[in-house]
């Protein structure tokens, strides 16, 4: 594997440079360019680059050191690990309930469009009353609903679901 001979600089140009040098190094060696890719990307981080100028050179790098389909995973999930391990010392415990409330409101959220959609392809656009009842409820039962939508043959079948489950919420 090759030696970094930019390791030491701080310039953002140096880390593309090794970025570049590193893709040609690694041609034939995806496992070889992963690592330095996520060394690279690292640096990065460590360098106190701000967000912003962090984005912008992985954008680079990204470019410049393409990995196959099932790497490019396992480095995203690297990454995202990285990313939360290195944030939450700064996070206090309310930040943290916070955090977890917005992605599960960001969920529910996503889950009812993606309800409200399969409804429209089906039926039409659906009533105030029924918006109403798919907004009151929860991740879970949006998930139930889901399902029990591809056995639905009338929205009578979709009232009388969300009759019962409105019940016990």
């Amino acid at each position: 594997m090759v030696v970094d001979p930019f390791q030491q600089e701080n310039n953002p140009a140096a880390v593309v440079i090794a970025a570049h040098l590193a893709a040609q190094q690694t041609t034939a060696d995806m496992a070889g360019r992963k690592l330095l890719k996520w060394q690279l990307t690292r640096r990065l981080y460590e360098r106190g680059y701000g967000k912003k100028d962090v984005l912008e050179i992985f954008r680079l790098i990204d470019w410049l050191m393409v990995l196959p389909e099932r790497l490019k995973l396992e480095f995203r999930d690297e990454l995202v690990q990285y990313e939360q391990d290195k944030a939450m010392p700064h996070l206090t415990s309310i930040e943290m309930i916070g955090l977890e409330k917005g992605r599960q409101e960001g969920r529910q959220e996503g889950q009812t469009r993606i309800v409200r959609r399969l409804l429209e392809r089906r039926w039409g656009s659906s009533s105030a009353r029924t918006e109403q009842a798919l907004r009151a409820l929860s991740s879970e039962q949006l998930e139930s609903l889901a399902e029990a939508l591809l056995d639905f043959n009338s929205l009578a079948d979709l009232e009388t679901w969300l009759k019962s489950h409105q019940q016990a919420a």
